[in-house]
């Protein structure tokens, strides 16, 4: 009952993020109000980078394109700003001036960080421990290969 009211509101939040967003397109995105519209539905992977960091982040562009069913499965969204793209946004002072990885739980709340690709040699391990992340392993119906 909790989830699906929880579901409900995260839908409500996100249907009116979207029309503020496209009310106000030449407004900045608020990074932490578009992060929340997705709370108890997704864990977030926040990926903040500059532009020159090619490796940094063809790797984990990489890592979310070859490894679609194993993210899916955790329910992780993969959400990407790198170079200019960081423009677009308003940015609150814990990501602020700050690059890297940051894996952040359903509750909002940041699991993880890491300033390099360390984060995704882990990060499958870090949600399989998480209270949440053991009942969706029991409920799961689609096994990955």
């Amino acid at each position: 009952m909790y989830k699906l009211y929880m579901k409900k509101i995260s839908t409500f939040l996100m249907i009116s993020f979207m029309s503020i967003s496209m009310t106000y397109a030449s407004e900045k995105i608020i990074l932490e109000d578009y992060i929340n519209s997705f709370a108890w539905e997704k864990r977030i992977v926040l990926f903040i980078s500059k532009s020159k960091y090619v490796y940094f982040i063809n790797e984990t562009d990489n890592f979310f394109k070859k490894n679609k069913c194993e993210n899916d499965n955790r329910n992780l969204k993969y959400i990407r700003i790198v170079g200019d793209e960081v423009k677009k946004y308003n940015i609150s002072e814990k990501f602020k001036n700050k690059y890297g990885m940051w894996l952040i739980g359903y509750d909002g709340q940041i699991k993880s960080y890491s300033s390099d690709i360390s984060l995704l040699k882990e990060i499958y391990n870090v949600v399989d421990k998480m209270p949440l992340r053991k009942e969706e392993i029991i409920k799961q119906k689609i096994k990955c290969n």
